[in-house]
This record gives C-alpha cells, sequence and structure tokens, in this order.
C-alpha cells in the first residue's frame, strides 16, 4: 500500500477535538480521584482513638429482610467491636421471622446489648424498610444511630470506634458517610470487570462531592447520624411513599458541608457479602436512577460530561483514520492521540485499589470509554422495568 504524508483541515480538527476531550474528561476524572484518595490518606493517618470530650454511645441499627443466614455471620462481628464507651445492637426485621428471632435468642444469651425489633405484618402504603429502621432508631438509647443490614461484613474490632471517632462535644459532625465494598472474589460471572468498574466509578461519585463538602448519598451499609438529627428531619416523612431513598434522599435532606465527615480508613470498610450479578446491578442502578430525582442536586452531570468527552476522545482519532486509511501522517497523529487517551483512562487503576474493586489495569480505558452506552441501556432498562418504586404498586 502507498503512503502519503499530507493532511486534511477536517482530520486536524479531528485531533484537536481529541485532545481537547481527553483534557476534559481528565480534568473531570482528577477531580473526582484527587479528593478521594486526599481523604483516604487522612483517614488512614487517624490512629482511630476517641478525641476529648467523645463520651457518645453508639446505636447499631441492623436492617433485615428475613435474611437469618446473614445475621448469624454478622452479629457475632458486630457484637466483639471495641469501643469503650458503649454500644447496642438492634436487629429490625420486615416482619416477624421465626429464623431470625432464633438467630438472636442464641445471641442475647450471652449478649445483653443485643435487641430485636420488627415491623407489623399490616403496614401498607409506606415503605417497610423505612419503618423498621425508624423503630429501631427510636428504640434505641444511645445519641448516635449508626446504620448497617444484613448482607454485610465487618472485618474490623475497630470499625465502629473508627466512625464513632468524630462524633463530640467539641466538633459539629451530626453525619458520618461510611463505604461499602463489594468482594470481587464473590463474582465470577460475565461481565463481572465491568459491575466492579461501574459500582466503583458510582462510589468515587459521591464520595468526592462529600469530601469537597456538597454530600448528597451514602450507602446503607455503613452510614452514621445522630437520633436528634434524624427527628428534627421528622425521619422519612417526606418519601415515606418510596421504596427506597433511605441512604441518598434522606442523606441529601440532613448532610452539609459543615455537618458531615467522609470516613475511608481501611478498617472502616464494609464488605458486602454475595456477589453482584448482572441482574442486581441493574436493579440497584434503577433504583438509584429513580430516587436520584428527588434529589435537589444533579449530582449524575460532571460525570457524564467526562465519561461522553473520554468516548469522542477515542472515536475521533479512529474515524481520522477511517477517512485516509493511507496516511503515514494520519496513523502516527492517531496513535499519539490513542496513547494520551489511555493513559489518562488508567488514572482509575490506582481508584479501583484504594476502593477494594476488582484490580484492573489494561481493560480500564476501554471498559470506562463504554460507560457512556451502559447508562443508556441501563436507562431504558429503567424505564421498561416493571418494578415497584412506590409503596402501593
Amino acid at each position: 500500500m502507498y503512503y502519503h504524508f499530507d493532511i486534511q483541515p477536517v482530520l486536524v480538527v479531528l485531533f484537536e477535538i481529541s485532545v481537547i476531550a481527553t483534557l476534559i474528561s481528565l480534568a473531570i476524572f482528577l477531580r473526582r480521584i484527587l479528593p478521594l484518595h486526599k481523604q483516604r490518606r487522612a483517614s488512614n493517618r487517624r490512629d482511630g482513638s476517641l478525641p476529648d470530650g467523645a463520651r457518645d454511645g453508639a446505636s447499631i441499627i441492623v436492617y433485615s429482610n428475613d435474611q437469618s443466614a446473614e445475621l448469624e455471620s454478622l452479629l457475632p462481628q458486630l457484637l466483639r467491636q471495641q469501643y469503650a464507651p458503649g454500644y447496642e445492637v438492634i436487629v429490625v426485621n420486615e416482619g416477624d421471622s421465626p429464623r431470625v428471632r432464633a438467630v438472636v435468642e442464641d445471641l442475647q444469651m450471652t449478649h445483653r446489648n443485643l435487641y430485636l425489633t420488627f415491623t407489623p405484618d399490616g403496614a401498607r402504603n409506606l415503605s417497610r424498610k423505612k419503618l423498621a429502621l425508624t423503630l429501631g432508631i427510636k428504640a434505641a438509647r444511645y445519641p448516635v444511630a449508626v446504620m448497617t443490614a444484613a448482607g454485610a461484613s465487618v472485618g474490623s474490632d475497630g470499625w465502629l470506634a473508627r466512625i464513632m471517632q468524630h462524633f463530640s462535644e467539641n466538633n459539629h459532625t451530626e453525619v458520618v458517610l461510611g463505604y461499602a465494598a463489594f468482594d470481587p472474589d464473590d463474582d465470577s460471572g460475565a461481565a463481572r470487570r465491568v459491575r466492579s468498574f461501574d459500582y466503583v466509578a458510582e462510589s468515587a461519585s459521591w464520595i468526592a462531592d462529600a469530601v469537597k463538602g456538597r454530600p448528597w448519598r451514602g450507602t446503607e451499609y455503613n452510614l452514621a447520624y445522630r437520633r436528634d438529627l434524624f427527628f428534627r428531619n421528622k425521619g422519612f416523612s417526606r418519601h415515606l411513599n418510596l421504596r427506597y431513598g433511605d441512604d441518598d434522599i434522606f442523606i441529601s435532606e440532613i448532610a452539609t458541608g459543615a455537618n458531615t465527615v467522609v470516613e475511608l480508613s481501611d478498617d472502616s470498610v464494609v464488605t458486602i457479602l454475595g456477589g453482584d450479578s448482572r441482574r442486581a446491578a441493574l436493579d440497584r442502578s434503577a433504583r438509584r436512577r429513580f430516587t436520584e430525582r428527588f434529589i435537589r442536586r444533579r449530582p449524575r452531570l460532571l460525570d457524564a460530561i467526562g465519561r461522553w468527552a473520554y468516548l469522542i476522545a477515542l472515536l475521533t482519532p479512529v474515524a481520522a483514520v477511517a477517512m485516509d486509511v493511507s496516511n503515514g501522517f494520519v496513523w502516527t497523529c492517531a496513535g499519539v492521540a490513542l496513547l494520551c487517551w489511555y493513559l489518562a483512562g488508567m488514572v482509575w487503576c490506582n481508584v479501583m485499589t484504594a476502593l477494594r474493586g476488582r484490580r484492573l489495569i489494561a481493560s480500564v480505558p476501554f471498559i470506562l470509554a463504554l460507560s457512556p452506552l451502559r447508562r443508556i441501556y441501563r436507562r431504558l432498562y429503567a424505564m421498561a422495568r416493571r418494578s415497584k418504586r412506590y409503596t402501593w404498586e
């Protein structure tokens, strides 16, 4: 094949678009990534000891939906937490479950700080999960409610101390946002790398916003807030007609830059057991997309711009080569543009490690580039999915 080395103006424009799009996406990615790494280092530098004035006890609220096997694993981990001011563990189950009751009663024989409550079976037209959490918070006797759920695993005996170290008489902290990670070894299905990346990238978005003083979401498996803040906000009353929203709509209502802290130390991270299947990931995305409609902020806009810019940065040099495949100069420019594009995507590798995602190296840029298309698919799935979003449906 004969190669020539002249270049048309339209090809120059394509390469310019690729460079500009790469820089835009990289700037947005770093805006997400750098605060996260900074906060994680700061969290790990703290020794976890209680500051002066920290005398608040903690009430750990464990939500369960008849998950006796999961509770049998989780409750011993919670009951051996090392926290001197004292704490209690309250299991709130949807309905009265003999299996859950048996698990709790067996542990109550040796742990007097373990309690069980459940929602009445006749509850209608309100979220049973939010009702269960409300019952647990009302039953709590300590000023701070630490929320988690059956299906989580707490790997450190210092988890509670790490979360509670931020609540003290000498500061204004009322909300602490922790992190929960899926165990990559639990997911062996197809597209597991894609699911792991999407979960980490989505988590990095709300964590980075919270670090920068704009909290709008947490995770149901690992967050804490003062009980009086819950009651001042009238609990979940503004969205009791929605099945979900206890960790995004509610957090966006009560959390501010002045009263919220993000805790990312290694001891504070909990693990979500059971893997992240394709159906579970799609359903979770559909629920999030629905509840985020009720959040005053628009959390997805900046991420969408960055991801679309990254996809454009890939497509434009490919289009330039397709327009003049025999031009050696075009191939050279395309190679440089794609190398810059690839390196920009590699900045997410450290995030995958920091947030305990699957270790991805060579595939990260390609998974990232196709994320806008996956979002379109998930949007269509959410629109077509016949699921119960309101309590009366």
